[in-house]
């Protein structure tokens, strides 16, 4: 209740944007004209992305890579052309439509509920994981008409060496053997995940190349502006990384390289 109090000022500055779309407003050129007006716009930012749910103060998307300060001092600069970026942005987010529901105070309260209660719960990661199997299905149907068929196993364990395991987000198999084991991490903040493979990989690895089975790790998420040095250190026990981009353009030849080596120049 304390941080709805806060915003006060901001909530009535949406309320009342709200009441000109509503006469006839256009939502991006009103928006764009009223924080370029605005002495300070960045409180005024950092309260529409709290009402969509957003606290952070970096905003990444896949096709967005800013800070809600780098926003503000667009309007302070008074580049008009270059500020429409952050209502075209509220706009494709659907924050034109909350302004329409006219209950930005009790939106904002029970955003606030909410965003404790779901704070640990893995959204970024579980969206990505989702992207990734929408990719490598369609890898594995572009390998299969080059002659490779491949299975996409969601959560499998991979058995090796004396009683050892691996359980992989994703394993390709290729007559009932898992081929490719993947794992898929998402990072908004730093994680433990490069220091493990950095410290235990490396058997691992080896072990499940002992029964044909390549490990493949793809990553990605803005956590890892703070950890590169632990990523490259991952990246030498296990060199079969991958971001997201990467992995768009490269891991069907990849994996039809490591398939087949003399048919690399079809796929």
């Amino acid at each position: 209740m304390e941080k709805v109090e806060h915003l006060q000022p901001q909530v009535e500055f949406y309320a009342d944007l709200a009441a000109r779309l509503m006469k006839g407003a256009d939502f991006i050129q009103e928006l764009t004209d009223s924080l370029l007006a605005a002495d300070d716009p960045l409180p005024i930012i950092r309260c529409a992305f709290e009402l969509l749910g957003h606290t952070n103060s970096e905003f990444v998307t896949k096709e967005d890579d800013t800070t809600d300060a780098a926003l503000a001092e667009r309007y302070v600069q008074r580049d008009e052309k270059s500020s429409r970026y952050f209502a075209e942005l509220l706009r494709d987010l659907g924050f034109e439509k909350i302004l329409r529901r006219n209950a930005l105070e009790d939106l904002l309260l029970g955003v606030q509920i909410g965003l404790e209660t779901h704070r640990r719960k893995n959204i970024g990661g579980d969206a990505f994981r989702d992207e990734i199997a929408a990719m490598l299905a369609q890898v594995t149907r572009q390998l299969a008409s080059n002659g490779h068929a491949l299975l996409v196993e969601p959560e499998t364990t991979i058995r090796y060496g004396n009683g050892l395991s691996k359980k992989v987000d994703f394993a390709l198999t290729q007559g009932g053997h898992p081929r490719f084991g993947i794992e898929v991490n998402f990072y908004t903040v730093s994680g433990s995940k490069p220091t493990e493979i950095k410290r235990s990989y490396g058997s691992i690895t080896s072990g499940l190349k002992a029964v044909g089975t390549e490990l493949l790790w793809i990553t990605d998420g803005k956590g890892y502006r703070a950890m590169n040095r632990s990523l490259r250190d991952a990246f030498v026990t296990l060199p079969n990384i991958y971001n997201l981009r990467q992995a768009q353009e490269s891991l069907q030849g990849d994996l039809c390289y490591s398939l087949k080596h003399e048919l690399i120049k079809s796929c």
